[in-house]
């Protein structure tokens, strides 16, 4: 599998944030059938990220889990340097 790059991974995860977030306020608010259904795109959004987040969001050396959103210098793992340059080819 390809590996994304940890940037990537964090914008892509915080635009997807966003855009369930905003399917569920309005599923909420309009409150019918179709209020539920937009509503529960909203929760498949946010599912989805949290796959993209265990998917992607690993170490290149050793595929440990990095915590996305916090500037990784060293996987708590193995103990290398986790660069952005790392993962770009």
């Amino acid at each position: 599998m390809n590996q994304i790059s940890l940037k990537t991974v964090a914008r892509l995860s915080a635009i997807l944030f966003i855009l369930g977030l905003l399917f569920f306020i309005i599923g909420c608010c309009i409150g019918n059938e179709v209020g539920l259904i937009v509503l529960a795109v909203g929760l498949l959004i946010w599912v989805g990220i949290i796959i993209i987040i265990a998917l992607f969001s690993r170490c290149p050396y050793c595929g440990g889990f990095l915590k996305v959103g916090y500037h990784n210098h060293y996987c708590p793992h193995c103990g290398n340097y986790v660069n952005q340059s790392d993962y770009e080819k």
